[in-house]
């Protein structure tokens, strides 16, 4: 991404809640991360909470505006940072790192990383994306969470977060340039490459576990899945779960 503008701060209720606060009071541009050392309202996903350590872990959102990009594009924008962060992991942990869709890395089966993008589109326009970004860096015990890990608890250890940061802005820089150059063909082979669960896995489908296998990601973010004893099917994300 080149140069930009770092804004920490010591504790907000999310990165991506201070980041809104700092658009209407007009105190952020394109490119500007915030960089909060603890969340006291971390969110992910679907209202789901994200805990973390105080100064152990890297939480950031970047705000950032697409003129290039459609609103019907806008998938594309998880797919580039889901692949900037698992790329960043890569650099510490070299094997059996995934991308669980829709918005999670996975390192030795367990949750290391979560993003959490908001879109503001009017009508038909897409104007910017708050993209929040969690990777679990030295925090080693996660209470009351069986399926979390960090960097830290497989390699033994610790890693500074501006580290992890330059890296990850680096990764990120060079993904949002094949975004504006348009090479929508190569992120999504790159994405589906990566994904977790092409061999086998477990979903959670309408109250029910069911087994089968990841099949590819659409260009509109859907997923394509073979549910054992059925035919292959589309799901979006709000149907269907994939589990640990």
């Amino acid at each position: 991404m080149g140069h930009y503008n770092l804004i920490k701060v010591n504790a907000t209720s999310s990165t991506n809640d201070k980041v809104k606060t700092l658009i209407k009071s007009g105190k952020i541009v394109s490119g500007d991360i915030v960089w909060a050392e603890y969340q006291y309202k971390g969110r992910g996903q679907y209202k789901n909470k994200w805990t973390s350590t105080r100064g152990k872990n890297l939480l950031i959102s970047l705000y950032k505006e697409f003129k290039v990009l459609t609103v019907q594009q806008s998938s594309y924008i998880n797919f580039v940072v889901s692949l900037s962060i698992i790329d960043t992991i890569d650099q510490y942990i070299q094997n059996n790192n995934y991308i669980k869709w829709p918005n999670d890395i996975l390192s030795a089966q367990k949750k290391i990383s979560g993003i959490l993008i908001e879109n503001n589109i009017k009508g038909d326009t897409f104007n910017n994306s708050i993209i929040g970004i969690g990777i679990n860096v030295n925090q080693t015990v996660f209470r009351g969470i069986t399926n979390a890990t960090s960097i830290k608890s497989i390699i033994g250890n610790e890693i500074r977060l501006e580290e992890i940061l330059d890296k990850l802005i680096k990764n990120i820089g060079y993904y949002l340039k094949i975004l504006i150059d348009r090479d929508f063909e190569s992120i999504m082979s790159l994405y589906n490459s990566r994904l977790y669960g092409k061999d086998y896995c477990k979903f959670f489908l309408n109250n029910k576990t069911f087994e089968g296998k990841v099949l590819n990601v659409n260009q509109s973010g859907s997923i394509n899945l073979k549910i054992n004893g059925m035919e292959a099917k589309e799901y979006q994300s709000n149907r269907i779960k994939i589990l640990l």
